[in-house]
């Protein structure tokens, strides 16, 4: 088995317990302490950060994108988990649960996915996810839910749960089996998802009603939008002030939706509609798109996200 920068230069390698058939390790990918990864086959993608105390097992596949983080104390026990590019989670992830072995315990996870502290994701059947998604603080995903008897009348239910792509599912949600959220969806806090959520749409309670359909993606005029980026930049000045006080920068909102930062004569522009960065960068461009990421105006690089 061949792993490049498994560690930090100039400390002693830290080397993650494999077992599987296959094993494809790509470049730039790191672990931390007490990593084990069990699978038929292991397939990581370059730049992929495992951070301490990860159990990992699959009995089939397991396949994670490049430019990932899996958070520390994550715990995964299914058939097969598929995720995406530009994955991140928190602490105490944890994929199983009961019926976490059967033969459709599989879980697929798109790009640019994030999951919040202490998740569960039960795949006693499949769990799909789509790409820019969050998963918040607690939120719980169930395809199962059954203890007493059936045959007396008590309820048994089974089945898979997906959700579509830019989907919100905020802190302490909880999915029920054979739910699903369509695309373009915003979840209240603290509901309980029991049905199909039609995309656009935002929707909340226990259990979960429609508030409102077709609600996203709402099409913002040209000032509406050069608004929303001048509010952004205004918050980041008071940001970057506390944290760099003596920093001299010049940021300015211009064409609708792109940002110009000029520090020490040298120049970042941000599309925030095309979604790239051109141009020099330096710690504080990197604060500035940490900063859109968290306003929810998320930029990729090959460089994690950081801020100062």
């Amino acid at each position: 088995m061949c792993c490049n920068d498994r560690s930090m230069t100039g400390r002693v390698p830290i080397v993650p317990s494999f077992e599987s058939d296959s094993e494809q390790i790509g470049l730039g990918v790191r672990f931390g302490n007490n990593v084990s990864i069990k699978a038929n086959r292991i397939e990581i993608d370059d730049n992929v950060i495992f951070q301490d105390d990860i159990s990992i097992v699959c009995r089939g596949r397991f396949k994670i994108g490049h430019h990932s983080i899996v958070g520390r104390g994550t715990r995964v026990q299914c058939s097969n988990l598929t995720i995406g590019h530009w994955f991140y989670s928190c602490k105490g992830l944890e994929i199983g649960a009961g019926g976490c072995n059967s033969k459709e315990a599989n879980v697929q996870i798109g790009n640019c996915v994030s999951i919040f502290e202490t998740v569960l994701i039960n795949p006693n059947s499949p769990v799909i996810i789509g790409d820019n998604c969050g998963i918040g603080r607690e939120a719980q995903i169930w395809t199962h839910g059954a203890w007493l008897d059936p045959l007396n009348g008590f309820p048994s239910d089974f089945g898979p749960v997906s959700i579509g792509s830019n989907v919100w599912l905020p802190a302490r949600s909880i999915m029920l089996p054979n739910s699903a959220i369509g695309d373009n969806c915003v979840i209240g806090i603290n509901s309980i998802v029991n049905k199909k959520i039609p995309s656009g749409s935002f929707a909340a309670g226990s259990p979960v009603r429609i508030i409102r359909a077709n609600a996203y993606p709402v099409v913002l005029s040209p000032p509406e939008k050069t608004r929303i980026i001048r509010q952004i930049i205004n918050d980041w000045r008071t940001q970057i002030d506390y944290k760099a006080p003596d920093l001299i920068a010049y940021v300015e909102c211009f064409d609708i939706d792109k940002i110009r930062l000029e520090v020490a004569d040298e120049e970042t522009i941000f599309d925030c509609g095309k979604k790239t960065v051109q141009g020099a960068t330096s710690r504080y461009s990197e604060d500035l798109r940490d900063y859109l990421r968290r306003r929810g105006i998320k930029i990729y690089t090959d460089s994690f996200f950081n801020s100062l």
